[in-house]
């Protein structure tokens, strides 16, 4: 256990001890504990465990929630417990914190596992370390260990001795990075699908009349059926593919079998040279000459060329160094995997014309994530779709856009929790001649992340920049103007307990700004270019707490903070 940020954390936790908890749990003597039992099971364990009233927490609001309200993701606020409802695993809480000036209800009801308690408690007497251990533990097992097609498992079938050893496991061996990352990716893209899955037929069998006839059935309800039972089959082949992942020994071969495939499709290339791919949807003949002629201007005229219809293909069989040339089109991938040590994207038609998305919303996160070496993304629109962020990038990697467009472009969906770019720390982004729409934050930049973007613009952004301390951002003759004042750029900090605005060079500020530098940019109602500090979320809940007694008066401290 440590205690970080004024809560408790548990990332400590071995393998060992995390199957001695849950063995002590879920266990019982003499009988078998089937999928069907697993919550009962929990719920007794949180009622002799957990203080049921009185305690005070962070809640790390969902994702969802914060698209239902309109607020920016991740949003974190300080709540008081006021009370339990076991049977579903939930707690009616009372917010008594918030970071900004955002608005919300005073009471919600939250599950448990969004709750973190904090170290620092009203009152005492309380058993706030068990709470603690008890709320981790229930939070790490439906977070890492429940399947969505669990609840479907037979009731003959002991859940504990089938699964709960080999997904501790599993989890530790992605986390360990004994699992490759193309393995890694694999099993998270069949856990997101079937989560997704398992939420539809959740929502098709609510919809279903009670008492239909089979024989007598609507057109309309009978396609409604047909869809639910294709869930249900794919839903099953996830749970067959996960059944065999779980194996170690199975994992092994898939490995080496990746290996293999990726050697085998390469064994054309005998002389080693760095390819060019030219992926195309089709068109007329008039169009192919066109981009024929398009990259004869470009490449020598030894350059080794393939021609393919689908950018999936190309990533699955793309090796470092190698060149994918885009003609017009909207090209959907599942993944990045291929383009993760290095390569060049070049879209060479208009770049609102060459657009890359997400093939579904079960993917990834992100439709992007690069991890090494240098990447180059050129001419290209990339729209996140339903997904989270845009690009990631990680440490010791390097990636450069230029003349691009990074957008959300489904206008019905609220896009404050979405991100254009998220730098890791040690890793670095080059932005030239790129436009940034629709998004909520832009650009996230963690600490030792480094951001150098000119002639960029933001458009419809929530926020243009995030950064947090020690991170690194230059921007050139870029156009803030569409953001409004205190977010063009933002600076999350430790150093401050209340938001404020200064002035980029400024002597006042208690924050190092050495590390920012905004040359000839221009800002919302030609405004000079200034930075908000802004505490981090703990930070900020810990030293500041709302007193209201109703939702406007909290609404107005909050704005205040």
């Amino acid at each position: 256990m440590s205690e970080h940020t004024h809560i408790y954390t548990f990332h400590d936790k071995t393998l060992a001890e995390r199957l001695e908890e849950y063995t002590n749990i879920l266990s019982a003597q003499g009988r078998i504990v089937p999928a069907s039992s697993i919550r009962t099971e929990w719920v007794c364990d949180v009622e002799l465990v957990i203080e049921p009233v009185g305690w005070q927490a962070l809640w790390k609001i969902s994702r969802t929630t914060c698209e239902n309200y309109g607020i920016r993701y991740p949003t974190i606020v300080k709540v008081e417990v006021l009370g339990m409802d076991f049977p579903i695993l939930n707690a009616l809480v009372k917010i008594t914190a918030v970071q900004d000036d955002i608005h919300l209800p005073e009471k919600h009801e939250v599950s448990l596992v969004e709750l973190y308690p904090t170290i620092d408690q009203q009152n005492h007497s309380l058993d706030i370390v068990g709470t603690a251990h008890c709320v981790d533990r229930l939070r790490f097992f439906y977070n890492y260990l429940w399947m969505p097609w669990d609840e479907d498992e037979d009731d003959d079938i002991d859940w504990v001795e089938q699964h709960l050893e080999r997904r501790i496991r599993l989890y530790f061996d992605m986390n360990n990075g004994i699992i490759n990352k193309e393995t890694c990716d694999i099993i998270k893209s069949l856990i997101s699908e079937g989560k997704e899955i398992q939420k539809k037929i959740s929502t098709c069998e609510s919809l279903l009349p009670e008492d239909f006839q089979e024989d007598d059935m609507p057109e309309e309800l009978a396609q409604e059926t047909c869809t639910l039972m294709k869930l249900h089959f794919r839903l099953q082949q996830i749970k067959a593919e996960m059944d065999l992942l779980e194996n170690p020994s199975l994992r092994g071969l898939l490995g080496k079998n990746q290996s293999y495939n990726r050697r085998k499709k390469r064994s054309d290339n005998e002389n080693g040279r760095s390819l060019y791919y030219f992926v195309w949807l089709g068109g007329i003949v008039k169009e192919l000459q066109e981009f024929s002629n398009k990259i004869q201007m470009m490449l020598p005229e030894d350059a080794p060329i393939k021609i393919c219809g689908y950018l999936d293909d190309v990533i699955d069989i793309f090796e470092t160094g190698d060149t994918i040339l885009l003609g017009e089109g909207n090209y959907s991938i599942k993944g990045s995997t291929g383009l993760q040590e290095g390569g060049t994207i070049i879209g060479i038609s208009n770049t609102e014309d060459t657009i890359i998305s997400p093939h579904d919303t079960n993917m990834s996160s992100s439709l992007f994530d690069f991890s090494g070496n240098e990447i180059l993304l050129r001419n290209v629109c990339i729209d996140l779709g339903l997904l989270q962020a845009g690009i990631i990038i990680r440490k010791d990697c390097t990636v450069i856009v230029t003349g691009s467009r990074i957008r959300v472009s489904n206008i019905t969906a609220n896009s404050n929790a979405k991100w254009g770019a998220v730098v890791m720390p040690g890793a670095k982004l080059v932005l030239e001649n790129t436009v940034f729409q629709e998004l909520g934050t832009a650009i996230i930049i963690y600490g030792t992340g480094e951001v150098v973007m000119n002639n960029c613009q933001f458009e419809n952004c929530s926020e243009g920049v995030r950064l947090n301390d020690n991170a690194r951002f230059t921007a050139t003759k870029c156009s803030f103007e569409n953001i409004e004042n205190g977010h063009a750029v933002v600076m999350e900090t430790e150093k401050v307990t209340r938001s404020e605005n200064v002035e980029v060079g400024s002597e006042l500020s208690s924050v190092s700004l050495k590390n920012i530098s905004l040359n000839e940019c221009k800002f919302f109602n030609n405004r000079k270019g200034s930075i908000m500090l802004r505490p981090k979320d703990t930070a900020a809940l810990i030293h500041r707490q709302i007193n209201a007694t109703t939702e406007e008066s909290a609404c107005k401290e909050a704005m205040e903070l």
